[in-house]
This record gives structure tokens, C-alpha cells and sequence, in this order.
């Protein structure tokens, strides 16, 4: 019989197994951007959940799985930027007149034409048989997991976690960058991970930090999203005077929008500390 640690660790792996395997038809569809962003954390979960429990499994299957769903993960992640770019742009670009408005609607044509391009890319890999391998693969591991002789405590898990977030941000410049600041954010998502597999051992304190860090994920996150809008308006707008002063208006919003969430991690980050305190050291 397997042990509580093992036994929590393959009931979460199999969620999202099952949620990877939900969102599938959705996502090769394209029209309704929500499956594959499901998809997308489903495997961004299980390469987390993996990698947090590594020592309850047989470290080569761990590597092995956890390659292949970053190989899943970086086809996925390719369109949904640029669902995040659509989501973003198209209302903004749609609501202007005039010569701007003729810019805006050539950014889009551009923008359709690569989520076109992304979407035929992503669904050449789901017919890949890489994809249904992978597949094989986890359901293997869920039906005779890998596991190792030693028990593991999950909460032991979650503070290992934090401890390395918390870290992360001590070390960080005095003005980071949205590099630094995109790497704590990774690290923001595998505490939370850590800890929602521990949420049952650490009580109301647990949860008070997984709601934390989803707070502060999410304005990461805000902040990556104005990176890469930024970075793609770069590329996008063209070399006429209307576009321009398009591009400018809306990278000097994305640049706010950068000032804004580093202003607001820095005010959160202090309650998150003093939750993972809480739930992790006392």
C-alpha cells in the first residue's frame, strides 16, 4: 500500500492528467483561448508537482517526464502569449480612428497571422507521436509509479519551497530587472504548488500562504504579460508616422503597467514572508 505522501502526490498528478487530456479538443480548435491555457497549467503543474516530490520516484522517470512535458509546455506557451496579446490589443486597437485606427487594424492582421501560424505549429505537435507518448507515459507513472524506498513529508516539501523563494528575493538588486523578477515569479509558482500538495497538513496557516502567492503570482504575471506585449509591439508596428505614434502610447501603458506590479510585489511580498513564516517555520 502506498504511503499518505505517495498516495496525495499521484491523486494530484492524475487531476491534471485528466485536465490535459479534457482541454485537448479545445485546444486544437483555437477558439475558445481558456483550453489551452488549462492545458497549459496542467502541464506546468504536473512539471512542478514532479519536480517538488522528485524524491518520493525514481529520479530518471522524473527527468524523463519532466522533459517531455517542457517540450509540451513551450508549444503550448508559443500561442498563448499570443492569445494574451489578442486579449490585450484587439479591443484597445479596435476602439481608435483615423490613420491610427488603420495602424491598429494592421498590427491585428499581423497578430491573427501569427496566432494562424502558432495554432498549426501546436497542433502538428499534438499529432506528433511525441504527444501521445507522453501521454503513455504518465499514465504509467500514475498506474505503477516509480517509487523510491524513502517517505517523504510534504509540508518538509512546501518549507523546502518557500525556503528557496524566499531566497530568491533576498538576492534580488536593488532595482531588478523584469528577468529577475519573471525567475522569482517561477519560484513564487512551485511554493504554491508545494504547499497546495501539503494544504492538508498545514491547516488554516497553509492556506492562508497559497492564497498569498496566488496574489502575488498573478501580479508577476501582470508584469511578464507587459514584457512580452511590448516586446512583440517592437516587431509589429511599422515604420509609418500614425504607427509609431501608436507603438509609442502603447509601450509607455506597458511600461506603467511594469512600474505598477514591481511597486505592487514589493508592497505584497512582506505578507507573503510572514505567511510562509507562519506556515512553514512555526
Amino acid at each position: 500500500m502506498p504511503n499518505s505522501s505517495l498516495r496525495r502526490v499521484l491523486d494530484e498528478l492524475s487531476t491534471h492528467v485528466q485536465a490535459l487530456r479534457a482541454h485537448e479538443a479545445g485546444a486544437r480548435a483555437g477558439r475558445d483561448p481558456e483550453h489551452l491555457h488549462e492545458m497549459r497549467v496542467a502541464v506546468r503543474r504536473l512539471r512542478a508537482i514532479l519536480r517538488a516530490s522528485r524524491d518520493l520516484f525514481d529520479a530518471r522517470w522524473v527527468e524523463r517526464l519532466r522533459s517531455e512535458l517542457d517540450w509540451l509546455g513551450g508549444r503550448l506557451g508559443l500561442v498563448r502569449d499570443l492569445d494574451i496579446l489578442d486579449a490585450y490589443l484587439r479591443p484597445r486597437l479596435a476602439a481608435l480612428e483615423g490613420a491610427e485606427h488603420r495602424a491598429g487594424q494592421r498590427v491585428l492582421r499581423r497578430l491573427s497571422a501569427d496566432r494562424a501560424r502558432a495554432q498549426a505549429d501546436l497542433n502538428a505537435a499534438l499529432d506528433n507521436p511525441r504527444y501521445p507518448r507522453i501521454l503513455e507515459q504518465l499514465e504509467t507513472f500514475l498506474s505503477r509509479p516509480p517509487a523510491s524506498a524513502s517517505d517523504v513529508s510534504l509540508p518538509d516539501v512546501a518549507a523546502t519551497e518557500w525556503k528557496r523563494l524566499r531566497k530568491a528575493v533576498q538576492k534580488l538588486p536593488g532595482r531588478p530587472s523584469a528577468d529577475d523578477l519573471h525567475a522569482v515569479r517561477i519560484k513564487v509558482k512551485r511554493a504554491r504548488y508545494a504547499a497546495e500538495l501539503a494544504r492538508a497538513a498545514a491547516g488554516e496557516r497553509g492556506k492562508r500562504f497559497i492564497n498569498q502567492a496566488k496574489k502575488l503570482q498573478d501580479i508577476l504575471g501582470d508584469l511578464q504579460d507587459a514584457v512580452v506585449i511590448e516586446q512583440y509591439l517592437h516587431d509589429a508596428i511599422d515604420h509609418t508616422e500614425p504607427a509609431q505614434a501608436l507603438g509609442k502610447d502603447l509601450v509607455k501603458r506597458q511600461r506603467k503597467r511594469r512600474k505598477k506590479a514591481r511597486a505592487a510585489f514589493f508592497e505584497e511580498w512582506p505578507k507573503l514572508k510572514r505567511r510562509g513564516r507562519e506556515a512553514w517555520i512555526a
